[in-house]
């Protein structure tokens, strides 16, 4: 018996789960909140909030919010334990590791810009490493130092290494916070992949990716900019570091013309901070689906799932908001999917 074939048949089973396109038409054409929770409800009835909450908006959207990303998180826990075998357990670890660093990260800067509670989870994926508890906890914080020890209480390790980067804040705003904990987390991953096999290239490979992305997201926001000294991660395989550096000052349309070249993306996609974030995550994520097809008993197949679900509890939580606002249903759709 292959090494994951349980675990890829569960993931096989929980995929016909996702949120459809033609599902999420059907709730945006209910007029109110409850009713699109309770169309929600329907595609994903274990997942999402209980029937009864009352009134419209922010508290019940929150919750909803709150219950999908706990669901997430409490999928990949199970996933987790279901891994046969050291060696891709020690994998999926990793991997798990890099969305922690996300939050970490989503939370730092929420709490950096002042941002609503609300609006600092919601960008906060899901990760096994941190509860929803700890979460709000450190979202709620007053400043950096406090969300810090409230990630690092509920046993964060990426909060370990935003910690020791924290005095460089001064020099570059959290550029350089968020560098550290983005080396921490693909440092810990590119030591799982060590051991070699299959599973440990498509995970070194995703690493690739992501580092790939990071940088082309930095370097759009620095586009015109001369870079700080050291400020793109390691290990991706598109624009090497010196290259960034020239297109970084080279301008805008210099920068988005390669980002869109290297990933074989539309330049258009890459006009707005928005649209380049989700076009890149599509970049990332298109590869472990080919490899999930390809080799269906390989990791690829959890790591394609857990990423899909991360986007659908985003694409969830951005139309359930627009709608509350009153934003056609086209716009959130095109919102959504940008």
């Amino acid at each position: 018996m292959a090494r994951l074939d349980r675990l890829n048949a569960r993931v096989a089973v929980r995929r016909t789960t996702l949120v459809a396109p033609a599902e999420l038409r059907a709730l945006l054409a209910r007029p109110t909140t409850e009713g699109r929770l309770e169309a929600l409800r329907s595609f994903l009835p274990t997942t999402v909030l209980a029937p009864g909450a009352e009134g419209e908006g922010g508290t019940v959207l929150a919750r909803a919010e709150g219950a999908l990303r706990a669901a997430a998180r409490a999928e990949a826990v199970r996933l987790l334990e279901d891994v046969e075998g050291a060696g891709p357990r020690r994998l999926l670890e990793a991997f798990l590791g890099l969305e922690e660093a996300e939050a970490v990260k989503a939370v730092l800067r929420g709490v950096d810009r002042g941002a609503p509670l609300d609006a600092v989870l919601a960008a906060a994926p899901a990760s096994p490493a941190l509860d929803e508890e700890a979460l709000r906890a450190a979202a709620a914080a007053p400043d950096l130092g406090t969300a810090l020890d409230a990630l690092e209480a509920a046993g964060s390790t990426a909060a370990v290494a935003a910690r020791a980067a924290l005095p460089l804040r001064a020099k570059g705003g959290l550029g350089p916070v968020e560098l550290a904990i983005d080396r921490a987390a693909h440092a810990r991953a590119a030591r799982a992949c060590r051991g070699g096999g299959e599973d440990a290239r498509l995970l070194a490979r995703h690493l690739e990716d992501r580092a790939d992305a990071r940088n082309a997201l930095t370097l759009l926001a620095l586009a015109g900019h001369p870079p700080a000294t050291g400020c793109w991660l390691e290990g991706g395989r598109r624009l090497a570091p010196d290259v960034l550096s020239r297109l970084a000052a080279a301008g805008p349309p210099a920068a988005a013309g390669a980002v869109a070249a290297a990933f074989g993306i539309p330049l258009a996609a890459v006009a707005t901070p928005w649209g380049a974030d989700r076009a890149l995550e599509s970049a990332v994520l298109a590869p472990l689906r080919r490899e999930a097809r390809r080799r269906p008993l390989s990791l690829a197949v959890p790591l394609w799932y857990l990423l899909a679900r991360r986007a659908e509890v985003r694409r969830v939580a951005v139309l359930l908001r627009g709608a509350a606002l009153g934003l056609a249903g086209e716009e959130l759709l095109d919102l959504a999917e940008a």
